[in-house]
């Protein structure tokens, strides 16, 4: 009986070395060749699972998200749920460079961010993608509110966009050693002290 093949696997066996380049060596350095050689495959099976270069970036940047999300699922919170302010540092903190696996994320971001303003699929990723997190920090802010735990004249649709703000700014000066994460993290806390007041 023939084997069955985890396409799914596969493909992401194709992304995680995609990324890795891209962490290291920038957008530029990214070709068939190399991705192969990074995955250890074949060109020939780059080339099955994706019909071009654009489709290839894509599907790894689609897939670097989808890391993160499985991140969320598996993240244990003391009391089963977390509360909206756990839920806020949590994705706060998602976004800083503090470990290899998170440096990674920013460094692709960044790398993806340049190429995004002329490619229309890669922007429009991007373009769904950052509405639907500002609407989630805005939902959590709303659920803090109605718990009592953030005072009801903050706007926030607002505190969003600081929250966002405040978290994505962080990366730079850590990635350069100019703050360290522990740092980052604190500039986050202390805010979110002021806010939960």
């Amino acid at each position: 009986m023939p084997r069955q093949v985890d396409h799914k696997a596969r493909r992401d066996q194709i992304a995680e070395a995609l990324l890795d380049i891209v962490a290291s060596q920038g957008l530029e350095a990214i070709s068939v060749r190399a991705v192969a050689a990074q995955a250890g495959v074949s060109a020939g099976r780059i080339q099955h699972y994706f019909a071009n270069k654009d489709e290839l970036l894509a599907y790894a940047i689609e897939y670097q998200d989808w890391l993160v999300q499985q991140r969320w699922n598996e993240q244990t919170w003391p009391e089963g749920e977390p509360t909206p302010r756990e839920a806020l540092r949590w994705v706060l903190l998602e976004t800083i460079p503090r470990d290899d696996r998170r440096r990674r994320e920013w460094l692709v971001g960044v790398a993806y961010l340049i190429r995004m303003l002329a490619n229309p699929k890669l922007r429009a990723l991007y373009v769904d993608g950052l509405p639907r997190l500002y609407q989630l920090l805005a939902d959590l802010v709303r659920m803090a509110q109605e718990a009592g735990d953030i005072a009801p004249d903050r706007d926030p649709d607002m505190e969003a966009e600081l929250l966002f703000g405040l978290a994505d700014s962080q990366g730079p000066p850590v990635v350069l050693g100019l703050r360290t994460p522990e740092q980052a993290t604190a500039a986050i806390d202390y805010y979110l002290d002021r806010l939960f007041q």
